[in-house]
């Protein structure tokens, strides 16, 4: 359990429960009777070719289950809110309910394994989108026909890409999203890898009426051909729309003006969306609108404080492949990365205040003739997010939010290796995406009971009392150590109070809902979450700390800024007078979320798209890719380091060794630091920051710092392998422990591989001996790069 109860011990009453605001429902549930275990049932039942009929009755039970829970959370938001009156007249105008997952990468089904792809958690599961939309039906009376899946999640076409070569077979965008590909024009092969809608399809066909506009299958040959229908000539389908696709077709988009705008005047939307040019009656015929079910699954971000409703909408409906031309061969992006052959990341979408000019060639930061970096100020990542869905919200389209709360996910949004899903339970809903969203955020980071919060934050005059207990680092015996303070990265963050001053919703919720799992009633007090029973009432708190690793300077800030001046004051260094300097822009002592130094996350993430193309179209492209990635953070962050002299990464790389020291001193054994040998590490407490620099470094070219720890994962694995697959027949990559097969062998005398890695001085040795096939190197035009056959 995931969850405790704090009684409430004052003279509050049943009475005194929050009944203003926007209304948001909830349910919690037991999370090992939801999802959990679908993806291992899914598995057994491709397996069979789609015959064990008890792995499949398992699989319907579990979306009962969710369904069960849905219909009770959904029926009292309407309640409350009547919005399904709204609802039904809307789609009596022929307009779609249209669903849209947060999809980050759809690989929840693996290609290979049928079993659990690696973004299984990080992505809306398709259960959840298959119970509320069974809802819709059977509460609504809507049938499927009029609902649809829009979604423009990153990547997507790249994996079509791979999947096509892999298979042979043309693999669609829309097949990616139904997770099961089939062959209607030759030998009825399946193939299976994507998110899962097929199956979604499925469930909803034990449930429907005979009636051939209510049929769920409908619109899957669709899918998997490629066959684009507007919703207008969609007749009887239920259709996957990807929202990317503007380019190919620019009359799909529609040019929204936003009269507040602070990123953007105007934004091209997809007309599945935002329906058509109301002065064209043909057009609005073929795009009659939608009411917008906005699904998010929960998760602490990297850029952003949270990924939920707000961001759902406002990141994942600028389409990628939107160009400033509607020249259908033209790849200057309007919102994707520039000049690539398909944008796979919004990188020229504000991410963060500050912004770097990239060029389109080198996919770098441009310099002035001073040798400074071109830098533009935004509204940064509020503006991107409140500017789209003002967009979205003049069209009058109602948005109902249901977030996904079962599993949140902590620590990483977006790397499935170091993504922590944390069994919270809920799920939740309301029409105000704020409100939503600053709920939500209040749960995450309260886990003080209320009286005692309350106290600290009229003692300390905190602006918020939904604060939780964090790490802060104290010198102790020459040792650096952790005690308990209490923090909250609300303290920092601005975007609900902003869109609620941009009219997008409201700051202020009322909570009403049922806790399943002890036939509990869920309610609020002063945006507290409350546990109603037999006029008992406690407070609902998470045990979890939550944070991303990514944005740690911000959502863990005492705890860093501490250890950055304890390791100042045993060894003279200067990081935390560094980080201030660095992202402290008004000097008031404080990084708040709008404080991300030069703009750096747009040009990594243009850096980091710039290798999805190489991923996707050269042979070998995953291990060059996976070697570039690894790389290029450690190389942009020292001038010293490449070529062009660049240190855009300078800072990020400053905090992700920070991060390190976190992560160190949370190890469940105690470790002597490396360059001190006074200190030790782990329990609790931190190394030396020079440690924790060496390990990051280390790990980050290596994956580990011994040589029975490095990662064929790592970029020097991803040159070993490619080596051994290229000019060695795979003789090491055809079996198991291959790395350390190859160097058991050096040792025996074998001739190396023929690959020279260079890298900075001090990174070529392991407990004093030297890595084979690396040279140190002080020459910026060899760090990070290798010679074998080619240069990568």
């Amino acid at each position: 359990m995931n969850i405790i109860n704090k009684e409430i011990l004052s003279n509050i009453n049943i009475a005194d429960m929050d009944k203003y605001g926007s209304s948001i429902t909830g349910i919690r549930l037991n999370v090992n009777n939801a999802y959990t275990d679908i993806p291992d049932l899914l598995k057994e039942y491709i397996d069979s070719n789609e015959e064990d009929n008890e792995s499949w009755q398992q699989i319907q039970n579990r979306i009962n289950y969710i369904y069960s829970a849905v219909s009770i959370m959904l029926a009292k938001l309407d309640e409350e809110t009547n919005f399904i009156l709204k609802v039904k007249e809307d789609i009596s105008n022929n307009k779609l309910l249209i669903f849209k997952p947060n999809l980050i990468s759809p690989i929840c089904i693996d290609p290979t394994t049928h079993g659990a792809g690696l973004m299984i958690y990080l992505n809306t599961n398709w259960s959840i989108i298959a119970a509320i939309m069974r809802w819709f039906h059977d509460y609504a009376n809507i049938h499927y026909s009029h609902m649809a899946i829009a979604e423009g999640g990153c990547s997507i076409e790249l994996y079509g890409v791979q999947y096509s070569k892999y298979t042979k077979h043309t693999i669609t965008n829309e097949a990616i999203f139904e997770g099961r590909s089939h062959d209607f024009y030759g030998d009825d092969d399946n193939f299976y890898g994507g998110w899962g809608f097929y199956f979604a399809r499925k469930y909803l066909s034990y449930h429907c009426t005979s009636d051939e506009d209510d049929n769920p299958m409908n619109g899957y040959e669709e899918s998997c051909k490629g066959i684009y229908l507007s919703p207008g000539e969609a007749i009887n389908k239920m259709m996957v729309y990807d929202i990317n696709q503007l380019q190919i077709d620019r009359s799909r988009g529609r040019t929204i003006h936003i009269p507040d705008g602070q990123n953007y005047s105007e934004i091209v939307l997809h007309k599945v969306i935002v329906g058509g040019n109301s002065s064209d009656l043909e057009d609005i015929k073929l795009y009659p609108g939608c009411v917008l079910i906005n699904v998010p699954t929960m998760k602490l971000h990297a850029q952003d404080l949270i990924t939920n409703a707000l961001k759902n909408l406002g990141l994942g409906l600028y389409p990628l492949q939107c160009a400033v031309t509607e020249n259908p061969s033209d790849t200057n992006w309007l919102y994707g990365s520039q000049n690539t052959k398909i944008p796979s990341y919004r990188s020229l979408v504000p991410h963060s205040p500050l912004i770097m000019k990239i060029d389109g060639n080198t996919h770098l930061p441009m310099r002035d003739k001073y040798g400074r970096y071109i830098i533009k100020r935004t509204a940064g990542f509020s503006g991107t997010q409140c500017d789209i869905i003002k967009a979205v919200q003049s069209q009058g389209i109602l948005i109902v939010n249901i977030s996904d709360n079962i599993n949140i996910v902590n620590v990483v949004h977006a790397v499935p290796t170091e993504a922590q899903p944390i069994p919270e339970g809920f799920i939740w809903a309301s029409l105000d995406c704020v409100a939503l969203d600053t709920f939500c955020a209040r749960y995450c980071f309260n886990t003080l009971p209320m009286l005692e919060s309350k106290k600290l934050k009229k003692e300390y005059h905190f602006p918020t009392e939904f604060i939780h207990d964090v790490p802060i680092a104290k010198i102790k015996k020459q040792q650096i150590v952790s005690t308990l303070w209490v923090d909250s990265p609300l303290f920092r963050y601005y975007l609900y109070n902003d869109a609620e001053k941009r009219g997008i919703g409201s700051c202020s919720y009322y909570i009403k809902g049922v806790d399943l799992t002890n036939n509990t009633k869920l309610a609020s007090y002063h945006g507290h979450l409350i546990s109603l029973s037999n006029n008992n009432m406690n407070e609902v708190l998470t045990k979890t700390l939550y944070y991303n690793s990514n944005s740690i300077l911000h959502s863990l800030q005492p705890t860093i800024l501490s250890y950055a001046k304890s390791n100042d004051t045993l060894f003279h260094s200067n990081l935390y007078k560094e980080l201030l300097a660095g992202f402290d822009e008004n000097h008031d002592g404080i990084i708040d979320y709008n404080e991300r130094d030069t703009g750096f996350e747009n040009s990594l993430i243009e850096v980091i798209s710039n290798t999805s193309d190489i991923s996707a179209f050269e042979k070998y492209g995953d291990l060059k890719a996976t070697y570039l990635r690894s790389l290029l953070w450690l190389k942009y962050s020292n001038s010293k380091w490449n070529a062009d002299g660049h240190d855009f990464l300078k800072m990020k790389i400053l905090t992700m060794q920070l991060y390190e020291a976190f992560k160190l001193s949370n190890n469940k054994e105690l470790n002597h630091d490396l360059f001190f040998h006074n200190m030790v590490y782990g329990k609790g407490y931190w190394p030396s920051f020079k440690t924790a620099e060496y390990i990051y470094n280390m790990s980050t070219i290596y994956g580990g710092t011994t040589t029975e720890t490095i990662s064929e994962y790592s970029a020097y694995g991803s040159i070993f392998k490619y080596c051994d697959i290229v000019l060695n027949n795979s003789h090491y990559t055809s079996s198991t422990n291959a790395l350390l097969n190859y160097f058991n062998d050096l040792k025996s005398g074998i001739k190396p591989l023929p690959f020279t890695f260079y890298i900075p001085i001090g990174f070529g040795k392991m407990n004093r001996k030297p890595i084979p096939n690396t040279v140190e190197t002080n020459d910026p035009k060899l760090i990070f790069t290798t010679e074998f056959n080619e240069i990568w």
